[in-house]
């Protein structure tokens, strides 16, 4: 689910390019197409109810357009799940040369799809763009800290920092850190889909429309996690039922998201009756992957009123099994928000507030539990809600989450850059006191105490955390690192027997 934005001018920009990408009539092919590889009797395929809104990675916010931007760009960093420390990908090396500058030294001889090469000044460019195009919800907020950047020369990025910023690493293994080339990209302008789409990573784009993306194993690529297939289709399906129907045609090889509780139901007990069958699937299960939150919108004059958003916690607080913005599978997680019991939200106000609440209707699920809330936010007897599926003006969002690395700062995003008025000059301080801490202790002392005013300030409510499943052909692989540093889908580790 798309983020909230701060204000309407990085809302409008990324609805306007999600906006032409659905109204595309054609499709893009590029100029230079990739030489054939041979192909089977269909193409390998990946299905998901998310569909890829954009291909610009500075406006990337939802986990369909991350897809395509994880596995078609490059960025100087990444990170395998759940790993503490990130990686080199098109840097040879990065670390901190001063206490104030990260210096990345790249790969040489590293080219663009279009055959450019790649060099330090695409970098400064890249980084540039994100933090000038700063659309809400993308990963631009992790480059707070950032001063300026230099390029000594074709293979030296310099970072310089306004503060000591341990988290400066993370924020180029970032979806919006990855690396575009200033000789074809726009340095003001969010890229179009029908424009050609020119990365690095281990995939290029042979073939893209609204509900199918098709990708070739780029050779040229240098980095960490080469392509082990020749080329694949990830497809976009309409709703859980045709993925089940895809399913038993074996007309698909590997399902992520988009199957309902039943589906999934259905499916894991026919894995268990027949788990030899030659075209039956393996289920895989990603704990803990799924994150439910609700986000108030900055721009809602609602969610200024302090005992609206108190009332809709404690109207959700019976349900609500996640206990802070910070899963739990997340290193620096501090439990803040209380949980189950009895509780009766006070209604301070006369008449009934109407409140519109978002929910992405491609989540699985995600009607369902929007209802659920609105039921519950209805029955304190102060709130009507409307539901209103990917609405950016709403008051509310029902967001089905992943952060853009799994660090506590990424996933506190929300909050950081939308604070209360009265809660931001203490939130700033907190956030710069931790991302400078070289002390664990300290940095778990003040990463929590950022937690417990979240949980007092209520603009961003838990909801659950539960598994994800990936559905695997059987002859499929799918290697367990095959993803990016927030749980990303990455095509790269995916081979056919």
């Amino acid at each position: 689910m798309r983020s909230p934005s701060r204000s309407g001018r990085g809302a409008g920009r990324v609805a306007s390019v999600a906006a032409a990408l659905l109204a595309l009539a054609g499709c893009y092919t590029p100029s230079t197409p990739p030489p054939p590889t041979p192909s089977p009797q269909r193409p390998f395929t990946v299905m998901s109810t998310d569909p890829i809104r954009v291909v610009d990675p500075a406006a990337v916010v939802d986990q369909g357009s991350a897809i395509l931007v994880m596995n078609v760009y490059q960025r100087l960093m990444t990170a395998d799940p759940g790993s503490d420390a990130p990686k080199p990908d098109a840097a040879r090396d990065c670390m901190f040369t001063s206490a104030t500058v990260y210096t990345c030294t790249l790969n040489t001889d590293l080219k663009f799809q279009n055959g450019h090469q790649l060099t330090s000044s695409d970098v400064k460019f890249s980084i540039e763009r994100l933090t000038r195009l700063d659309i809400a919800g993308s990963s631009a907020s992790l480059f707070s800290s950032l001063r300026r950047i230099q390029t000594p020369d074709p293979l030296t990025v310099e970072f310089v920092l306004s503060r000591p910023d341990s988290q400066i690493g993370w924020a180029l293994a970032s979806i919006g850190a990855s690396i575009v080339d200033e000789e074809a990209y726009d340095a003001d302008e969010v890229r179009m889909p029908d424009q050609p789409i020119i990365g690095s990573g281990p995939f290029l784009v042979s073939r893209f429309q609204p509900d199918e993306l098709q990708l070739a194993r780029y050779t040229g690529y240098k980095g960490r996690t080469p392509a082990r297939l020749p080329g694949l289709v990830y497809r976009v399906a309409p709703d859980s039922g045709t993925i089940e129907e895809a399913i038993a045609d074996a007309r698909v090889d590997v399902v992520w998201r988009g199957l309902n509780a039943a589906a999934i139901t259905r499916l894991r007990q026919q894995a268990s009756a027949a788990p030899n069958s030659p075209d039956g699937f393996s289920i895989r299960p990603l704990p803990g992957t799924r994150v439910q939150q609700l986000i108030w919108n900055p721009d809602s004059r609602t969610g200024q009123n302090s005992d609206v958003r108190k009332a809709i916690a404690l109207a959700l607080q019976s349900d609500r099994t996640l206990d802070s913005i910070v899963p739990p599978t997340v290193q620096g997680y501090v439990s803040s928000f209380p949980v189950g019991g009895v509780t009766k939200p006070r209604i301070t106000w006369s008449k009934r507030i109407q409140l519109n609440l978002s929910y992405d209707p491609t989540s699985p699920d995600g009607r369902d539990l929007a209802n659920q809330i609105r039921s519950r936010l209805e029955d304190t007897g102060g709130l009507s809600v409307r539901l209103r599926p990917d609405d950016p003006g709403a008051d509310l969002f029902l967001a089905d989450r992943k952060a853009w690395t799994a660090t506590p700062v990424a996933w506190l995003q929300p909050y950081l850059t939308a604070p209360p008025e009265a809660s931001r000059s203490a939130v700033q301080t907190l956030e710069a006191q931790y991302r400078a801490a070289a002390d664990e202790n300290q940095a778990q002392t003040l990463i929590g105490q950022l937690q417990t005013r979240a949980a007092t300030d209520l603009t961003v409510l838990p909801i659950s955390q539960t598994d994800e499943f990936l559905f695997i052909r059987v002859g499929v692989d799918v290697d367990q690192l095959s993803f990016g540093p927030g749980w990303q889908l990455g095509l790269w580790g995916m081979s056919d027997g």
